[in-house]
């Protein structure tokens, strides 16, 4: 084996060790997002998302955001999407009109709400709007109001909403995010 080969393999099994170490490569999500910032996006939630979005993020005027409705496999999303998406557009009434942090407070409260766990480092607009890794949702293992005792997601068909006008679709040419009619 050649000395490339070899130091080639060396990284490969330290990153993999790294990647073990952090959960990712047991397909458990990253911790993107310290707890204090999704307390803070929850309450900047609640003044300027709830509105449209409903107060358990379970859509009204808006789309829901949070569940396999929103953040499944099937829907593509990455976080830079939706964080875009969200520090361009949203809220609806004054859109861009809150801070860069008040946005990462968002998105960190939306990840946490999505079922990503919250970890030491915080996150900030810079990595939210690089970051290719997948919004999918995730069951909730903890007991919260939203969830029932078992930990998955409380059902609400009362509040079920059939897709409205202006949710995201995918682009089937280009790949990007569109409005649909």
């Amino acid at each position: 084996m050649g000395n490339r080969t070899v130091q080639a393999v060396a990284c490969a099994l330290l990153l993999a060790a790294l990647l073990m170490q952090r959960g990712e490569a047991a397909g458990a999500p990253p911790a993107l997002y310290t707890p204090a910032q999704a307390q803070r996006g929850h309450a900047v939630f609640e003044r300027h998302c709830a509105v449209c979005h409903g107060a358990h993020l379970e859509g009204r005027v808006g789309p829901a955001l949070k569940g396999e409705k929103f953040a499944s496999v099937k829907a593509g999303f990455t976080i830079q999407q939706i964080f875009d998406l969200l520090s361009v557009e949203m809220p609806a009434y004054a859109p861009g009109s809150l801070t860069p942090k008040q946005y990462v407070q968002i998105m960190a409260f939306l990840l946490q709400q999505n079922g990503y766990p919250a970890g030491r480092n915080a996150l900030t607009a810079q990595i939210a709007s690089g970051s290719a890794v997948a919004l999918v949702y995730r069951a909730l293992r903890q007991a919260t109001p939203e969830t029932s005792t078992r930990g998955a997601p409380a059902s609400h068909p009362a509040k079920q909403k059939p897709p409205l006008s202006g949710q995201l679709s995918r682009a089937p040419s280009s790949g990007k995010r569109s409005r649909s009619p």
